[in-house]
């Protein structure tokens, strides 16, 4: 039986716009090789007219439904995109109309315990590789209060995994949960996505692998000649000629060599496989480290340029600062010519006794 595949990633303002221009299918151009252009009219958005723009859309409709009069932070999360899908074989099964239910279904779902209204866009993508479906949900707790924390906690993303296979069991579809593994890493949808392409590039490997396999020719049964003599010490016991018999140890053996050579690659593939899941997972936290010194560097050299000004303004001339200081941190020292050119300026318009 298929699984259910649900994933969440918390979006920001600065997300929207991006995100926004992918889901909606705003270029021509897209970096993801599955995009089939010619069938993406086929794509439809289950809540159309909510959200034309992203970012613009979406802040709007949180300003007019929150409680607060606050203005929103500019690191919240503004929305919780989920990216519903199953493998291939699942949809292939169902009739288009049948596909469309099973999405609007999930989305029935959520807005039972989420809101209708907070669904900002449930946009099903027909144009790639699976059919799935992106949907936008503003994270407003019951007190209208935007909290990504609070909305979607642990707690409520185990209970949406345990939930939503039953209710799309009792509304008829075939399909269950994924297993249960405390230790396994969520992943982002990116993440997934990448994980998924990897995962069929090594099917891809081993089909084609199995083909040239099956290219292989077994002589004719015909060229096989096996007659029927009395026995010496059983009745009915088979005497096979001797170029026959050579015939069928030789293609025995080559087809043991060819079963060894097949379960030999394909246990390559697993290997190679785990190995590049394992670099990309380390370059991913590689990268993210990176983000985080970049951020911290970048918040330290703005300290040092607040506390450099405040010396400044306050000791004047008297502060000196060397070049090489400020090239050690990361900056450039300012330039003695404009100092002097203000210091100019100051004195000459000052009031003359």
């Amino acid at each position: 039986m298929s699984y259910v595949v649900a994933r969440m990633q918390k979006l920001k303002a600065d997300n929207l716009v991006g995100l926004g221009n992918h889901d909606q299918r705003k270029t021509e151009n897209h970096s993801n090789q599955d995009i089939d252009v010619s069938k993406s009219h086929l794509n439809y958005d289950l809540v159309a007219g909510r959200t034309q723009n992203f970012k613009t859309d979406i802040q709007k409709y949180i300003d007019e439904n929150k409680a607060s009069q606050r203005a929103t932070r500019k690191d919240a999360v503004l929305a919780n995109e989920w990216v519903i899908t199953s493998d291939k074989n699942f949809f292939e099964k169902l009739s288009d109309d049948e596909t469309k239910r099973y999405f609007e279904t999930v989305k029935e779902y959520f807005a039972n315990n989420f809101g209708d209204e907070n669904i900002r866009y449930a946009i099903v993508h027909l144009d790639e590789h699976t059919p799935h479906m992106h949907m936008g949900i503003v994270p407003f707790d019951d007190d209208r209060k935007l909290s990504a924390k609070r909305v979607f906690n642990r707690a409520a993303l185990q209970k949406i995994q345990d939930d939503l296979p039953q209710y799309l069991n009792r509304k008829g579809f075939e399909i269950e949960r994924g297993e249960k593994n405390p230790e396994r890493k969520n992943l982002t949808v990116p993440e997934y996505k990448a994980m998924k392409q990897e995962l069929e590039t090594v099917k891809a490997e081993t089909r084609k692998q199995r083909q040239e396999l099956d290219k292989y020719q077994f002589p004719d049964e015909k060229d096989v000649k096996i007659t029927r003599k009395p026995a010496l010490f059983k009745q009915g016991y088979s005497v096979v000629q001797n170029i026959s018999l050579d015939m069928l140890e030789r293609d025995a053996g080559q087809g043991q060599l060819a079963h060894k050579l097949m379960i030999d690659l394909e246990k390559e593939n697993e290997k190679l496989r785990k190995e590049k899941q394992d670099l990309q997972m380390a370059n991913l936290d590689l990268t993210r480290k990176n983000q985080k010194l970049t951020k911290t560097l970048h918040n330290a050299q703005n300290l040092i340029k607040h506390m450099a000004n405040v010396l400044r303004e306050k000791l004047g001339d008297k502060l000196h600062i060397r070049a090489s200081t400020w090239h050690k941190v990361g900056l450039e020292a300012p330039n003695k010519s404009d100092k002097r050119v203000k210091r100019n300026q100051e004195r000459n318009t000052a009031p003359r006794r």
